[in-house]
């Protein structure tokens, strides 16, 4: 298969599973929305940062593809504040993922990535994905509450992303275990 092809895929299949993700965590967390986009879990965090470790910029541009859309769609009339929301989606992973990978001398196949350096990953990431998209709703929404909304972001990425990196790295284990 061409390398066009394959990163299409890689593009089609990480929109697809955002999507699905998405909809899974406002199905089981229905009642812990705080606000609009800000659930105390937010499982989608999780897997932005998984896509975008294992696919790098193809996971990023899948990922902001579908934040894109689900912004038009279900949260802003104004398409400029739901295209700012979705590209900062893929972003704030890939920021996380280049920042480890320099800061922490992360390989990029991943090999050297160790619980510790995962953890960091975690930690880094639940802190720029929440802090960029609350500076970009405070300049775009006039009643934002930035502080109120971003504490309860930090909490639901954190939660979220360590519930499916944890879920993702157990299923590893255990494929490589039994399979």
């Amino acid at each position: 298969m061409s390398n066009l092809l394959i990163g299409s895929l890689v593009i089609f299949c990480s929109a697809a599973l955002y999507a699905l993700f998405f909809a899974l965590n406002s199905f089981l967390f229905q009642s812990l929305i705080f606000s609009s986009g800000v659930s105390w879990i937010f499982l989608p965090a999780g897997l932005r940062l998984v896509l975008t470790l294992l696919f790098g910029g193809k996971g990023a541009i899948g990922i902001s593809i579908t934040s894109i859309l689900i912004g038009l769609l279900f949260y802003f009339s104004d398409p400029v504040i739901a295209v700012g929301a979705g590209i900062l989606g893929g972003l704030a992973p890939y920021i996380a993922r280049l920042t480890v990978f320099r800061d922490l001398n992360v390989m990029t196949n991943l090999s050297n990535l160790d619980g510790s350096k995962l953890l960091n990953c975690i930690f880094i990431y639940s802190l720029i994905s929440p802090i960029l998209h609350q500076a970009w709703f405070t300049l775009t929404l006039p009643d934002n509450y930035f502080w109120d909304n971003l504490g309860v972001m930090i909490i639901g990425d954190l939660i979220g992303t360590l519930l499916v990196v944890y879920l993702s790295k157990g299923l590893l284990f255990i494929s490589k275990k039994y399979l």
